[in-house]
């Protein structure tokens, strides 16, 4: 069991993160790496440095590379079978954490930052961090391979941007995806994949260091250098296959373990596209702004927390069940989890989708009666009132 190996890569990345994140925040007030509020989205009192993400990636490669040299120099009873990260998946999550740095200090359009999360996610893919959900079904041909390229493109770029949308509050990203990372961990664990403990090791150990200094109130954000490469590896990690030995549900579980970022990511979207604003277009509507709304950021945080444990603990629930009870308990919770988002504002209520429905029923014919009568309107105005001479003036 590779577990002494992998307690240690937690601990020495829980304390490089602890040494690096004020390193790093020295370094950003010097150099001007802040964020500074502007009253509107960004209502923190004070400039606050945004590259805490390149503490996290530090801490998480130091911890890997302490658990490499375990599994190469310590006798095998103690390093057991670790699994360490392809290298081609490791190149895409260190490049990403750069594009995000690039990003914090230059504002990069929104179709470069595209290109760059396809070239990483290209990597992954070479890697072996691809979905594989229907290459039972198509088979070993390009067919199959094309489908998972676009699958993969999908799942990678989607959850890198979910996990940037969820980092609006303090301490919220981190604890997510260190929750996450723990759920898909215990995933692989009981599907008999205990080398892919590693990452998860590494990752949470940095992600609890840098809470110290990130949890309401907090004195450093990890800024996009962070957040892409959390979504990047929490992607990549789910990826591995191992969650259950079915092909669906070895994507729906990963799925459902990071429902947070995926929930809100779909909702804002929707949302977006009901008012007519543009995909991209940045506002105060997620989730965790509808808990700050009513309720302190720390009480807010611990909220989602909370939600985000009872996913994954619904979600390892599942990885020890057959297909059909893993459905009846996938639809059982997500009953559950619309009752959450409908209880705190999140979501509407039956009753009001149903008040919704009818309102906009209404407008309808209202707008269409209205439609029908304007031609017969406008030929009675015209007889009436044409003139039969010249308008006088």
């Amino acid at each position: 069991m590779p577990i002494l190996a992998l307690a240690l890569g937690f601990l020495v990345s829980l304390f490089a993160a602890l040494l690096l994140v004020p390193t790093v925040c020295r370094v950003a007030r010097r150099v001007g790496w802040l964020d500074e509020p502007d009253g509107t989205r960004k209502i923190h009192r004070d400039a606050v440095p945004n590259v805490g993400g390149l503490a996290i990636v530090g801490a998480a490669v130091v911890g890997i590379g302490v658990m490499t040299v375990a599994r190469i120099e310590l006798p095998r009873s103690i390093s057991g079978a670790l699994t360490l990260p392809d290298p081609l998946v490791v190149l895409g999550a260190l490049g990403i954490a750069a594009v995000g740095f690039w990003d914090d200090r230059r504002a990069m359009s929104h179709r470069a930052k595209f290109v760059a999360q396809l070239v990483v996610t290209a990597l992954a893919f070479a890697g072996g961090a691809r979905v594989m959900v229907f290459d039972a079904a198509l088979g070993a041909g390009p067919l199959a391979l094309a489908v998972s390229g676009l699958l993969t493109v999908v799942w990678m770029v989607g959850m890198m941007n979910a996990v940037n949308l969820v980092d609006g509050m303090d301490g919220l990203a981190a604890g997510v995806v260190a929750i996450a990372f723990v759920g898909l961990a215990g995933a692989h664990a009981l599907g008999g994949d205990l080398g892919a403990l590693v990452l998860a090791a590494a990752v949470c150990g940095a992600l609890l260091g840098f809470l110290r200094y990130n949890f309401a109130p907090a004195t450093v954000f990890m800024g996009d250098s962070g957040s892409l490469f959390l979504g990047y590896a929490l992607a990549a990690y789910a990826l591995r296959g191992t969650a259950h030995p079915n092909p669906v549900l070895a994507l729906v579980i990963p799925a459902v373990i990071m429902g947070i970022p995926v929930l809100d990511t779909a909702v804002s979207i929707l949302r977006r596209k009901l008012t007519g604003q543009r995909l991209f277009y940045p506002d105060r509507d997620h989730i965790h702004h509808r808990l700050q709304a009513q309720m302190s950021t720390r009480r807010a945080a611990l909220t989602l927390y909370a939600f985000g444990a009872y996913l994954a603990l619904g979600a390892l629930a599942m990885a020890t069940m057959r297909p059909l009870a893993a459905l009846v308990t996938f639809l059982f919770g997500s009953a559950a989890v619309y009752g959450f988002l409908g209880y705190v504002r999140y979501l509407p209520t039956p009753g009001r989708i149903v008040r919704y429905a009818e309102r906009r029923q209404q407008v309808k014919s209202l707008v269409g009666r209205k439609l029908a009568d304007t031609p017969r309107a406008g030929r009675v105005a015209h007889e009436r009132f044409e003139p039969t001479a010249g308008p006088e003036r």
